[in-house]
């Protein structure tokens, strides 16, 4: 009995450790990752929004802006400029998003971290053999292989 506390125990520091680990990972990857998205939503809808006065206005619009703002050059330019920088931007940082599955990693992480939290339970609950608990965590192990 004692060897399988001693296993018990080594599994459920292994289980704290991974647990851990992937709460690191998702600390540091959420938060990028939402600035990316939120930085695409926004330069769309400034790329939108610049394309939009020009397109509903006419030259009157325009005429209007470039007269208001005292400048030298129509303003239709300078809106098509930024309207294509933002568009960029909001592409960029779409791809950077998917390029690496983001989105993908931090669903993985988080269901093998509730998984690993309900092993823990059930381990500290003496509600499974470490044997079987043990199989368990080397089947969850793969679902975060690139942490």
């Amino acid at each position: 009995m004692p060897e399988q506390a001693d296993s018990t125990g080594a599994l459920l520091k292994r289980i704290n450790d991974k647990r851990s680990e992937i709460e690191q990972y998702l600390s540091r990857t959420r938060p990028r990752n939402r600035r990316l998205v939120n930085t695409a939503i926004i330069c769309s809808a400034v790329a939108a929004a610049l394309t939009a006065g020009p397109a509903f206005g006419g030259k009157t619009f325009t005429a209007w802006l470039t007269g208001t703002l005292g400048l030298t050059s129509p303003v239709w330019q300078l809106m098509c400029i930024g309207a294509a920088v933002c568009s960029l931007g909001a592409t960029i940082t779409t791809n950077m998003s998917k390029s690496d599955e983001t989105a993908s990693k931090i669903l993985r992480a988080q269901t093998c971290d509730a998984k690993l939290e309900g092993l823990e339970t059930l381990i500290e609950m003496e509600q499974i053999d470490a044997a079987k608990a043990s199989s368990l965590y080397t089947q969850y192990l793969p679902e975060v292989s690139f942490i």
